[in-house]
């Protein structure tokens, strides 16, 4: 890589914005710092370098759906054959050993561009807001996720493969599309007792792509609740609403709380 390349890289790099926050564990009674990734473009390449900061900042490798490890992360695209358009919101420690469980109040969850053998036509979630799909970008092509009743979910972590084993991990990032408004879809860290942690918002970048990502430097995080937006995914995405959907999901490797 050549200077200017090099240069260039580095300024890439920068541009995200970082911030750091703290929080006590309850198991120990220490502070622990908390780093923050974020940033928004136009494309997928906008995004991309604070995705990958974020990926190193949780540690190498990713473990896929290894059985349970040490150190390293987990990450779900979403974009398998296997995962259905009407997503059970276990599949991600049953069917797939992830280690994270997803909840929402009224418990549906839709996942975009179904393969043909499903038999569902759906590209981008025009099948439930046709107007919204057409601002919708995707960071991996080509699968998006969202709840189907609600703007806002959970994520509980588990032993990978061990399901209804609680776990808890050193950060959470997503990537988001269509954030139109500042200060709204937001990422909320809780310890194993519910005791919140952090709380960041996406930036917003409209028709385009966030990341918000928070690392810890210990395994202190047993639940995020994330808020997409103010409005769910069938309703309308104007007149001061902002209807917000997610894709790639990453995470440190979920410990055995």
């Amino acid at each position: 890589m050549g200077r200017f390349a090099r240069l260039a890289a580095v300024a890439a790099i920068a541009a995200a914005t970082l911030a750091v926050v703290s929080a006590t564990d309850d198991r120990d009674g220490r502070g622990h710092r908390g780093r923050v990734v974020k940033d928004a473009g136009r494309a997928a390449a906008d995004v991309q370098d604070a995705f990958d900061r974020f990926n190193k900042l949780l540690g190498d490798p990713d473990n896929g759906n290894d059985p349970p490890r040490r150190r390293g992360r987990r990450s779900i695209n979403w974009d398998a054959d296997a995962v259905p358009f009407d997503m059970p919101g276990d599949f991600f420690n049953t069917n797939v050993p992830r280690g994270a469980v997803f909840k929402a109040k009224r418990g549906e969850f839709r996942v975009s561009n179904p393969p043909p053998v499903q038999r569902i036509v759906d590209n981008r979630f025009d099948s439930l807001n046709k107007r919204l799909a057409l601002q919708l970008l995707v960071f991996s092509p080509a699968r998006l996720f969202t709840p189907l009743r609600d703007n806002e979910l959970e994520v509980h972590f588990e032993v990978p493969g061990r399901r209804g084993v609680r776990a808890t991990t050193t950060g959470f990032g997503a990537i988001f599309a269509d954030v139109d408004r500042e200060r709204v879809t937001s990422l909320e860290f809780l310890d194993r007792h519910g005791r919140r942690l952090a709380k960041e918002f996406a930036p917003a970048q409209g028709g385009g792509l966030s990341f918000l990502g928070v690392v810890f430097d210990k395994p202190i995080v047993a639940t995020v609740k994330m808020t997409l937006g103010d409005r769910k995914i069938t309703d309308r995405d104007d007149r001061g609403g902002d209807v917000v959907v997610a894709d790639d999901f990453v995470y440190g490797e979920p410990q055995r709380a």
